[in-house]
């Protein structure tokens, strides 16, 4: 980078709920960022294990902000509370980023460097899993059918088997989304109806309704310690949360027949869990509740940004 160019502010946003055990590794790699300037914003949901000590000890980093709630509020409503500081911080980018991450330093400066360079709004690095290591947790993602049903392409595959060079893609989580300030002033913030899980899917089908693409950079990379913190895809709480939010999805975001059979779609696959033993009945008897729960959910559009006189009101 030229001596006499800026080097881009990545605003990078992430929620901690007891989330001491996975901390050191994410600090440590974004104290390693080189050519961008970090400014990290950590929203803690009332952690009780020291989270929120441990991020305030770190003096490796020049710009922390810790908005330390006196509740859990969720993932969505955290994860607009750090939107809303780093854009009133006026961050040329927002990176929301789990903290059960590692990287190398580099990938912050691969992203923001390679989506300026090519008019990209919103960027997705390659994601390894740690189950088995050196696979594919995401290369590429897909919201099909009426259903909305959501992929990650290619989970479990060699990382040596992805294919080099910028592509579009259909859908990324939010384990590690760059996106241009601009966007969330278009589409809006996270949706706190969702409060974990499916608010990122709800955030993608927005943005891709709104014009918004989607894209992948193979040479930007992170290792995702996927369900380190929530306790895998069987856990009470995994279970709990997608039961509800998949069918709040298809309700939000579908109308008339189409939502009919999306929800339809919902009941086959959850009973078919059953009836095939991939459930016991006191899994199929939770979601079934949670199905229920889902048809009850107030609907109302997600947040807006706030005006810029509110952002640069928002506390420090």
């Amino acid at each position: 980078m030229p001596e006499d160019e800026r080097a881009p502010t990545v605003g990078v946003v992430t929620v901690t709920y007891n989330s001491a055990s996975v901390l050191d590794d994410f600090l440590d790699s974004l104290a390693a960022q080189r050519g961008v300037e970090v400014r990290l914003y950590v929203v803690d949901n009332a952690s009780g294990d020291g989270s929120v000590e441990r991020v305030r000890s770190e003096k490796r980093l020049q710009h922390i902000q810790v908005i330390a709630n006196d509740a859990n509020l969720g993932v969505a409503v955290g994860n607009n509370q750090g939107i809303t500081a780093a854009l009133a911080d006026g961050c040329d980018w927002v990176l929301l980023l789990n903290n059960d991450t590692m990287f190398d330093r580099d990938m912050l400066r691969t992203l923001a460097g390679h989506a300026d360079e090519h008019a990209l709004d919103i960027v997705s690095p390659v994601i390894e899993a740690t189950d088995p290591p050196g696979t594919v947790w995401f290369d590429d993602g897909r919201i099909r059918g009426v259903s909305m049903v959501t992929r990650h392409l290619g989970v479990g595959r060699p990382m040596a088997d992805v294919r080099p060079g910028l592509r579009e893609i259909g859908y990324a989580s939010t384990c590690c989304l760059l996106v241009r300030p601009s966007v969330f002033g278009e589409v809006g913030l996270m949706d706190p109806a969702y409060f974990v899980y499916f608010d990122d899917v709800d955030f993608a089908v927005r943005a891709l309704r709104a014009g918004f693409r989607y894209w992948l950079d193979p040479a930007a990379r992170l290792v995702h310690k996927a369900s380190s913190l929530t306790g895998g895809k069987s856990s009470a709480f995994t279970v709990s949360w997608t039961a509800r939010n998949w069918p709040l999805l298809v309700r939000i975001h579908r109308r008339g027949p189409a939502r009919l059979l999306g929800l339809a779609y919902i009941q086959v696959w959850l009973t078919g869990r059953f009836v095939l033993g991939r459930d016991r009945f006191g899994d199929f008897a939770l979601r079934q509740k949670r199905f229920r729960d889902a048809l009850r959910v107030p609907i109302s559009p997600p947040p807006r940004v706030p005006s810029a006189a509110a952002l640069r009101a928002t506390p420090r």
